[in-house]
């Protein structure tokens, strides 16, 4: 078997998917053993007709029987499932597989070069293969992967600083890694379909942070069996984009299986928060919840996480956890970004037609109503609610899960307001679950 290592690369379409794809299939070929992938690098096109878009870069190392030839000729065949159209030298490529090194192999022919002519030139190939294959000999040049880095310049100035990562080991590594460097890490959970919501927690966790991560997974054990796990909206690319110009430098991708492995069977019970409201109206959801951010606490071990006040009792249920718990992270709390009418910011506002869009403008009117009510001398939790149901009423929404007073820690229920005090609501338009708060005004 020859231990060989692979550069990767895309430009076109969905990038850091077409690479997901791309290793898979490496990782099923029947002559292939699939050893490491490293972290997906953003950098700049070298090269090639202008206006292209950046790439995100990957090496792996694998270990095969096939001949060089051979092995080149697998690549190309994946290239060609994956959408590869060869036209003009050096333009945008949907997949590019290239075979930089070939054991200790020297070849020169019209069919394949080995080890690759122009490994020791490319930054974008030897900084992720120095991640995986750093002692690896160039069998030519007589130094290793990380020496060729190491003799090149520092990248530009204004090179993308960003890496995606698939593997939790990888990761949890590198933020360790950050971490004894004296380097401050801020994190930023989500599963993905990226709003300026999410994007202001970044811009947050870098003003407290050296270095920011951000995690994108759809969490199947949050979601009830007749919730919207399967069409729940998946935009990775875009996401990845608003993640970069954000000044994120660090991305989690994991897979379902890697966070969920076969056999998996730990969860967390959740504390008391987590029992009404949501927790009535989606049993087990907290658990999931619990569950995945306290895995990723352990898996991307940084000294803040920003989470945003919009999801207002699951940031009870994280805040209470890490304390029970005595997980070493601040959890900072971010305000709701809302649209100039004032609905809150939420992945599944995508869902809504234009009329229910302007429907569930009725959700933050009821809870501005509610601040009015509260500012005016109203005390009596009935009287408000009822004024807050009303509003919703009148906008045709009719399948109200909760509309509440209550306690902003526990979250148990008011019946006077006579102390700060969050009002919250859960309720569909159309088919889509929405949901709102705000901490209401206090008497003077």
């Amino acid at each position: 078997m020859a231990a060989c290592l692979l550069a990767l690369g895309s430009n076109q379409g969905d990038r850091a998917q077409n690479l997901l794809a791309a290793i898979e299939r490496l990782n099923t070929h029947p002559a292939i053993q699939f050893r490491r992938i490293s972290s997906f690098h953003l950098t700049s096109p070298v090269g090639g007709p202008a206006g292209q878009d950046a790439y995100f870069n990957a090496a792996a190392l694998i270990e095969t029987d096939l001949y060089p030839a051979e092995l080149l000729h697998a690549l190309l065949k994946i290239e060609q499932e994956l959408g590869r159209v060869r036209s003009e030298c050096w333009g945008p490529r949907t997949i590019d597989l290239d075979l930089l090194l070939y054991d200790a192999a020297i070849l020169e022919s019209s069919e394949i070069t080995v080890p690759h002519p122009r490994l020791h030139e490319r930054r974008f190939a030897l900084a992720p293969a120095t991640e995986i294959a750093a002692d690896f000999v160039h069998p030519k040049l007589r130094q290793t992967v990380g020496e060729l880095l190491a003799a090149l310049p520092p990248p530009a100035a204004d090179e993308p600083n960003l890496r995606v990562f698939t593997s939790p080991t990888d990761m949890q590594a590198t933020i360790l890694d950050l971490r004894r460097q004296g380097r401050r890490v801020g994190l930023v959970p989500t599963m993905g379909a990226l709003h300026e919501g999410h994007v202001s927690l970044v811009r947050h966790a870098r003003e407290l942070a050296d270095t920011v991560a951000a995690t994108i997974f759809v969490n199947p054990t949050q979601f009830g069996p007749n919730e919207d796990f399967q069409k729940y909206p998946r935009t990775l690319d875009s996401d990845l984009r608003a993640l970069a110009a954000a000044g994120c430098n660090l991305v989690f991708i994991p897979l379902a299986t890697d966070i969920y492995p076969p056999g998996f069977s730990t969860y967390v019970e959740p504390p008391a928060v987590a029992q009404p409201l949501e927790g009535v109206c989606r049993p087990g959801h907290f658990r999931g919840v619990a569950t995945i951010v306290l895995k990723l606490f352990q898996l991307l071990p940084a000294h803040v996480a920003c989470f945003g006040q919009k999801d207002y009792q699951q940031l009870q249920v994280i805040k209470r956890m890490v304390a029970d718990l005595a997980v070493p992270i601040e959890v900072v709390a971010c305000p709701t970004v809302r649209e100039a009418d004032g609905l809150a910011m939420s992945s599944r506002n995508r869902y809504l037609s234009s009329a229910e869009r302007e429907q569930a403008l009725a959700l933050s009117r009821a809870l501005a109503q509610a601040d009015a009510l509260v500012s005016s001398g109203e005390q009596n939790a009935a009287t408000i609610v009822g004024a807050m149901r009303l509003m919703l009423q009148q906008a045709r929404i009719v399948q109200i899960d909760y509309v509440a007073l209550a306690d902003p820690d526990s979250l148990a229920e008011r019946t006077t307001v006579d102390r700060p005090t969050i009002a919250l609501i859960a309720a569909r338009v159309g088919t889509t679950r929405l949901i709102d708060n705000r901490l209401l005004s206090e008497n003077e």
